[in-house]
């Protein structure tokens, strides 16, 4: 009986031990997992070649039909309310500014950015503030934010707010 038991080589038809991982002959890889297998290296050849197709693709389309610009289309967003409140938290205190924003068009736009002015109450300019929410508003409807805003002077010396949407992603 032979210790060693062989196998032939699919690729070369060689007879080899059957325990063998490599062709001696041929050099071939006989297991599937291996990345230097005919098929598996195709395969992965493929694969790689849809994908850069694909953003390829995307890519192109973005060029040719762009997604529309929060600066086309300013009135898309519009706030409801808004009010501010003071919290005086571990780090330091904060002006949390809640509301309620309604899309007015057919685009979902999400990461929102406000434009926070603060203003005194001899009516001078206290503070101005750019604050970005993290949230997704759909088309024709209706969402709650909040943004956070470290301020630069006491509490008291802000007296009210204009807020504003200055920029959103779609």
């Amino acid at each position: 009986m032979n210790p060693h038991p062989e196998k032939q080589c699919p690729f070369c038809a060689e007879y080899i031990k059957a325990a063998a991982k490599v062709c001696p002959r041929c050099r071939q890889w006989l297991s599937m997992r291996s990345f230097r297998h005919p098929l598996v290296g195709t395969t992965m050849g493929l694969v790689l070649l849809m994908l850069t197709a694909a953003g390829f693709l995307g890519m192109m389309h973005r060029l040719v039909i762009p997604p529309p610009n929060y600066t086309d289309s300013p009135a898309a967003l519009q706030i409801i309310q808004s009010q501010m409140f003071f919290k005086d938290a571990t780090n330091g205190p904060h002006i949390y500014i809640t509301g309620i924003l309604t899309n007015q068009s057919q685009t979902a736009w999400h990461d929102i950015e406000f434009e926070c002015r603060f203003w005194g109450t001899n009516g001078d300019l206290t503070d101005a503030y750019n604050a970005r929410c993290a949230m997704t508003i759909l088309p024709n409807d209706d969402g709650a934010f909040r943004v956070a805003v470290i301020p630069i002077k006491d509490a008291g010396d802000y007296a009210n707010m204009k807020l504003a949407v200055s920029n959103a992603t779609n």
